[in-house]
């Protein structure tokens, strides 16, 4: 558990200090760009295989908490939100003058989105290596949503950080052409996936408490 402890430290920090601002703007200064996002990918990946090789090696350990059967079918049924902030984020170009699509519905909608999914996973496992790895995924989606709001123009904290939190305080709207049906349609899809997916590559079935 020590290694795996460790481990995970070490993947939150190849995440957190390499974007403070005074840090990468220093390294990026230092390497240029193309070699200091290299170098950034390598001790990510590096890191990550660490935690992977790690988590297998670790025992099962204690529980930490017992979740309910309710929060894990709340987990099941609030994934695809989720998975619609990850799809729009990654269909939806950021670096534009006015926000659109689902920038109009939370400013932050990868980091939130990655946000949410850990919470999930922790309110529905309380296995000790289990709430390590997922807390400390946890810290670096909360570390990414501070910085990517920081970074957010005047425009896009219209919509604010908790979905729908702009439009229902008027200070933005929703456009639903610029979203469109492809994108939720996805979400569910991949949702499905995982779900079937889940007990082949990862082990627990989530289907099983439904």
């Amino acid at each position: 558990m020590e290694l795996l402890i460790l481990s995970t430290l070490l993947l939150i920090g190849s995440h957190v200090v390499p974007g403070l601002p005074g840090v990468r703007s220093s390294l990026v200064a230092a390497l240029g760009r193309t070699a200091f996002l290299t170098a950034y990918s390598a001790v990510s990946l590096a890191t990550l295989a660490l935690l992977v090789r790690s988590y297998a090696a670790a025992d099962m350990g204690a529980w930490l908490y017992v979740p309910p059967a309710e929060a894990r079918v709340f987990t099941v049924v609030a994934m695809p939100v989720a998975l619609f902030l990850l799809v729009g984020r990654l269909t939806t170009p950021a670096r534009t003058a006015d926000p659109a699509g689902i920038y109009r519905i939370t400013a932050v909608p990868g980091s939130l989105g990655v946000l949410l999914w850990t919470l999930l996973h922790l309110a529905s496992l309380g296995e000790a290596r289990q709430v390590v790895v997922f807390a400390g995924m946890a810290a670096i989606a909360l570390f990414s949503l501070a910085r990517n709001w920081h970074a957010a123009g005047p425009a896009r904290r219209r919509a604010g950080i908790l979905p729908f939190a702009g439009i229902l305080l008027g200070r933005e709207r929703l456009e639903w052409g610029e979203i469109g049906w492809a994108r939720p349609l996805l979400a569910i899809v991949l949702w499905a996936a995982l779900l079937l997916l889940h007990p082949v590559v990862i082990g627990p079935d989530p289907l099983a408490y439904l």
